[in-house]
């Protein structure tokens, strides 16, 4: 009587797949996860290196970028993280701003901030129709601080041409940050800034129309 055809292959590939079965409990669970069903792994030293591979990190609840003492119970953290955090007395300020610039005309408007304070920004002029205009995003510090600092002492942030720009700034110093904006276009322009942010106050610095200073405030 024949053999039906396929049982042979079948029974060679049941052999293989219980060989390798008896592989991994015997060898791969010790060695690779200190699991030892047969005691194989003790006798010959695998379980020993799945103990060796394990991690050893224990978080003791110390973070090391931490300014401060860490204190999980505390009711409140005045500085938790360096760099990360800066906390406040007061809510935020948020306000759109339209300025005005004449044909020909020239304006720079300032934020008075603290150091390391936020200033979120989006700026766009309303309804372009040539080059838009040239700006300067740049700061300095108040005549009062201003003996703390090199003479004519200035800090640029961001210049170009454009229409429009968003970003976030923190300011590196306490004192005056804002734009100065030169008119591009033919005929009077709008400029739409919002912003959101921690400024004491702000206010339109200079205006000049056709290179003549029509308001300049000394700060």
């Amino acid at each position: 009587m024949k053999k039906a055809k396929g049982i042979l292959p079948l029974r060679k590939l049941g052999i293989g797949a219980a060989a390798a079965g008896v592989l991994f409990v015997a060898f791969v669970l010790p060695a690779e996860y200190g699991i030892d069903p047969t005691g194989i792994g003790r006798s010959t030293g695998l379980t020993a290196m799945a103990q060796e591979a394990a991690p050893g990190y224990v978080f003791d609840g110390t973070l090391a970028f931490n300014i401060e003492e860490y204190d999980p119970g505390a009711e409140r953290i005045e500085r938790s993280i360096q760099g990360l955090i800066h906390l406040e007395d007061a809510p935020f300020k948020s306000e759109v701003i339209e300025l005005q610039i004449e044909d020909i005309g020239e304006i720079e408007h300032k934020f008075v901030l603290p150091a390391d304070t936020t200033l979120l920004y989006s700026w766009e002029i309303v309804d372009p129709k040539g080059d838009g205009v040239y700006y300067e995003f740049h700061g300095h510090p108040s005549s009062v601080d201003a003996t703390d600092y090199p003479e004519g002492f200035e800090m640029a942030y961001s210049k170009g041409e454009g229409m429009a720009q968003s970003g976030a700034f923190t300011a590196p110093f306490p004192g005056y940050h804002g734009w100065y904006f030169m008119n591009l276009e033919e005929g009077p322009i709008t400029i739409r800034l919002t912003v959101a942010g921690y400024w004491s106050e702000h206010k339109e610095m200079y205006r000049a129309i056709d290179g003549k200073v029509v308001n300049n405030v000394e700060f």
